[in-house]
């Protein structure tokens, strides 16, 4: 038993002299571990709303046909007429659009009245019978001595400043009149188209038809007229196959034109003349001038004017040139 405790006590012994030869070290302070970083969010995209898709304007619609209507004022778009036309008020197509009369086509136009006139010209409106004055123009702007004024305020005129298409058909004629049942040929004003066509056409009862330069007026009938019934003045245009008579001045009238007229039937005009040339260097040949005042009336020295194969048929003159 004593051994016993003394071998207990030499291990005692020896245990504490191994923990004091072990350096003693201080635990460190607990540190937690760091918090794991969390990123920064990106900035929220700044939505930008997307543009308006940019539409094609959407094209004006064109009107359709006007068909058997009454009809008057400015014309500021493509228009057609189709049927029975009543115009009751002048008309002006403006620069820039189309007068298309189909085939076939009525066109009455209000005899010696005017619904809207469009037209205030002072010496247009004058009314009345024009006096001879000492001194002055007796043909002045187409009225001469003795004829009524235009009066334009009670007298229908159609005025194209675009593009006239009056195309007919030897079949399908259009007919263009006053709508009066005992019609005269001062029913109606003007009728002027810059430029286009008119073509298998009746046309009658009007004052005076003004075609513009590089027109055409061809296989027409021309008659009852109160002026000329082409009234060209100074443009050049295509006058052909046309049948024209019966006018209060001359038939075709022109003052330094070098337009072509060829192959029509002038006359009969017994008391006026059938064409009137006044310079220019116009082409007139293969018409047939009949039963006119005088065929071909020279009023002042032409240019280099072309007249050749003409007939003439019972004028008191054919042809008038005193130069």
């Amino acid at each position: 038993m004593r051994k016993l405790i003394v071998v207990f006590s030499i291990a005692i012994i020896l245990f504490l002299s191994v923990l004091s030869c072990t350096p003693t070290s201080q635990s460190p302070a607990y540190t937690p571990p760091p918090a794991p970083s969390v990123p920064t969010p990106a900035p929220a995209p700044v939505l930008t709303p997307a543009p308006e898709p940019t539409l094609a304007p959407k094209p004006t619609p064109k009107p359709g046909p006007i068909v058997n209507r009454t009809t008057h004022g400015r014309i500021r778009w493509d228009e057609t007429w189709r049927g029975e036309i009543h115009i009751i008020g002048d008309i002006i197509v403006e620069g820039g659009y189309t007068l298309t009369i189909e085939p076939d086509t009525k066109v009455l136009i209000a005899a010696n009245s005017d619904i809207e006139n469009l037209n205030t010209d002072p010496f247009l409106m004058k009314q009345g019978i024009r006096q001879e004055q000492p001194g002055e123009d007796p043909y002045y702007r187409g009225v001469h001595f003795g004829e009524p004024f235009r009066d334009e305020g009670n007298h229908i005129s159609i005025l194209v400043h675009g593009t006239l298409h009056a195309v007919g058909t030897p079949e399908q004629m259009i007919i263009i009149t006053s709508d009066s049942p005992n019609p005269g040929i001062y029913d109606w004003n003007h009728f002027n188209f810059k430029n286009g066509t008119l073509s298998y056409c009746i046309v009658e009862y009007y004052r005076c038809l003004g075609p513009g330069d590089d027109t055409e007026v061809s296989y027409n009938t021309l008659r009852h007229v109160g002026e000329c019934a082409v009234c060209l003045g100074s443009h050049s245009a295509l006058i052909e196959y046309n049948a024209i008579s019966y006018a209060g001045h001359e038939l075709i009238d022109m003052h330094g034109s070098s337009s072509v007229i060829r192959n029509n039937d002038l006359g009969p005009n017994p008391d006026h003349v059938g064409i009137i040339i006044d310079g220019g260097s116009p082409e007139i040949v293969n018409n047939s001038i009949e039963g006119c005042h005088s065929g071909i009336l020279f009023i002042s020295s032409p240019d280099t004017p072309t007249i050749e194969d003409n007939t003439f048929l019972n004028n008191r003159q054919d042809i008038e040139n005193p130069y």
